[in-house]
């Protein structure tokens, strides 16, 4: 429980853009991995479950931070698509840290233990000015 209090507050630490002492942070860049998937059995709560613990086992890797989640079941925006299963974001404080993230050994036995859950997988790579 402490370790998902200090994530929480890190993550609300990253995107306040002032100091403790009132003064405004420097603007930073953050790299931004947003990974979704479509499982091959989308009805299957063992293999959603299975996906979602086994991304769980990322959140060990460091120079990163993750957040793990699925589409909202009961918002319908014209411009949302929600028909992935679940959903990985995971954020860098530079492009080096995701070059290793993608080289770790711990993501890539993900992929192997996991690649024969889903359908596809599609990435997003973002660079985003934050304060």
């Amino acid at each position: 429980m402490i370790g998902r209090k200090f994530f929480i507050l890190t993550l609300i630490s990253a995107f306040n853009p002032f100091m403790a002492n009132g003064q405004k942070r420097k603007k930073k860049n953050l790299i931004v991995h947003h990974t979704l998937f479509w499982l091959k059995d989308p009805k299957s709560v063992k293999d959603k479950n299975k996906l979602i613990e086994n991304l769980r086992t990322l959140e060990k890797i460091e120079y990163h931070r993750t957040l793990i989640g699925v589409p909202l079941s009961n918002v319908e925006y014209e411009t949302t698509d929600s028909s992935y299963d679940v959903s990985l974001v995971t954020y860098f404080d530079n492009a080096d840290g995701r070059i290793e993230y993608q080289n770790n050994r711990a993501h890539k036995a993900f992929i192997e233990k996991c690649a024969g859950l889903w359908e596809k997988t599609i990435s997003y790579d973002t660079i985003c000015e934050i304060q």
